[in-house]
């Protein structure tokens, strides 16, 4: 077993990954159907969450996840693919686990303080450009940035702590940019198609949760569409996020911010938008712009400084 983790990291990483995330959701099941009740659990939070002034993230989850135990998954669920690259560092897959905690830093291993600085700066007006498409889309007599407060203090504000306070991208990305995408950078030819392998890898670890939608009564037209959507944005996010950790020398920062920020657009503000272009919604499409740009101007290296 060793020996497979450290001749095949990425799909170790894989495999664990969305193993922990099907244990979990196989003991959300048998929960529900031993104790009928914590099915409802999930649809409370919800309702809590989006019946006040906040949304869904760290804060909110882990609040109502010490009332109720059963919402726990959702924070176990969202970290797998970090506890298992933690993991795999310290069997001493990868390098270790000094250089995946290193990444934490950021500015990375092989990173340039001013260029990492410059990236940070065009992701906070880009975030922040995204805030204002989706207010601008809202229309007249919306006020979608209401929920940015929900942190107690000014929208603004707000808006730069659900960056860090996103589940999926504080808790998922030194998995997925911290461990796997430098390993296949090391054993792939083209940071172009190590973004296409990592982005259909962070789709497929989804899968296990979709067990729960498909029992909710979804239709499978619904779930291939959405499924097929879904894909469409995490390919683009491994090239935006693969870009941006690149161009930093393997902070997983900038990640963090992509996949962070991207959910805070579609979580905080998205329910006063989301119906207004059809399938596509405002964060696939803003990031599928993003992605055809970095390929057109950044090309086959995605940023990645020549050795």
């Amino acid at each position: 077993m060793t020996a497979f983790m450290r001749k095949r990291p990425v799909a170790a990483h894989f495999i664990l990954s969305t193993l922990l995330a099907g244990l979990v959701v196989a003991f959300a099941i048998v929960r529900m159907v031993l104790v009928p009740e914590s099915g409802l659990a999930l649809t409370n939070l919800f309702n809590t969450v989006y019946g006040g002034p906040g949304f869904m993230n760290l804060v909110t989850i882990l609040g109502a996840a010490f009332a109720d135990w059963d919402l726990f998954t959702i924070i176990i669920f969202a970290s797998a693919p970090t506890i298992i690259a933690v993991f795999l560092a310290w069997r001493g897959i990868n390098g270790g686990l000094k250089p995946l905690l290193a990444r934490l830093k950021p500015v990375g291993p092989d990173g340039e303080v001013g260029r990492s600085l410059k990236l940070y700066a065009a992701l906070l007006v880009i975030y922040f450009l995204g805030l204002f498409i989706y207010d601008w889309v809202a229309g007249p007599g919306v006020n979608a940035y209401d929920r940015l407060s929900g942190f107690g203090v000014p929208a603004f504000l707000g808006a730069i702590l659900a960056i860090f306070l996103d589940e999926g991208g504080t808790l998922e990305e030194l998995g997925w940019r911290g461990f796997a995408w430098p390993a296949l950078l090391a054993t792939m030819k083209s940071p172009v198609m190590a973004a296409l392998v990592l982005g259909v890898l962070h789709w497929a670890w989804h899968l296990p949760r979709e067990v729960l939608t498909i029992m909710g009564g979804a239709s499978l037209s619904t779930f291939f569409i959405s499924q097929f959507l879904f894909l469409i944005l995490t390919i683009a996010m491994a090239i935006v996020a693969g870009f941006c950790v690149n161009v930093t020398g393997g902070s997983v920062i900038p990640a963090i911010m992509v996949h962070g920020g991207t959910n805070v657009w579609s979580k905080a503000m998205g329910e006063y938008v989301s119906p207004s272009f059809g399938l596509l919604d405002i964060r696939t499409m803003l990031l599928i712009l993003a992605a055809i740009l970095i390929l057109i101007f950044a090309r086959k290296t995605l940023g990645l400084k020549k050795g």
